[in-house]
């Protein structure tokens, strides 16, 4: 058993490695591909809608890009503090440098977790805005990640705030700490994205 969940831990830290790796490129990729102008783009004229408008809309993108730095920034100590349990966990280190690093999360969460804390609960608003005027009929996929994202937040705020139930706080910890809802909610928005781009 215990083997059994080292090597689904291995899994899992190379999976959010390789996330993080190509994260950059998927966004200067999705932002270059900007000019609907080209003859090569097709996209049905029907697929976008808003109820704000009778006509068909993309949507606000700049909200989008906005909702999507403000995620980056608030979920960087995370990623990081993810990053060092799987080197210190994973990587054949010396004890010296696994408590060096073991310090440096410590000082860096203790200095950003707050951004993670509240710029997430700011960020509801701007990916609400986003949602509304950008609706897309092609892939249910960003609603998808968009509900994930919104019980992830919800959770993580009970926690923080203690409004939690007592029965329930394990158990909300536990699903707001997972590796593999927040990797698979990052995969379903970042693929239902590119498939509506």
């Amino acid at each position: 058993m215990r083997k059994r969940m080292k090597k689904y831990n291995l899994l899992m830290f190379f999976v959010f490695f390789f996330i993080i790796a190509l994260e950059p490129w998927s966004l200067v990729t999705g932002m270059a591909d900007d000019d609907h102008e080209i003859s090569e783009y097709f996209e049905r004229e029907d697929q976008h809608n808003s109820p704000f408008s009778e006509t068909d809309n993309e949507g606000n993108e700049t909200a989008g890009q906005i909702a999507a730095l403000l995620l980056l920034i608030a979920n960087l100590p995370v990623a990081v503090s993810i990053l060092i349990k799987g080197i210190n966990q994973f990587l054949p280190i010396g004890a010296g440098l696994k408590k060096i690093l073991s310090n440096l999360n410590r000082i860096q969460k203790k200095a950003f977790m707050g951004f993670h804390y509240y710029l997430n609960l700011s960020i509801l608003g701007i990916i609400l805005w986003h949602w509304l005027a950008s609706q897309c009929k092609s892939s249910f996929l960003p609603e998808l990640g968009a509900i994930v994202m919104l019980i992830s937040m919800i959770l993580g705020f009970l926690m923080k705030f203690k409004l939690c139930p007592k029965f329930f706080r394990k158990n909300a910890y536990k699903i707001h700490t997972q590796p593999i809802i927040f990797i698979a909610m990052f995969l379903v928005l970042t693929v239902g994205h590119l498939i509506v781009d």
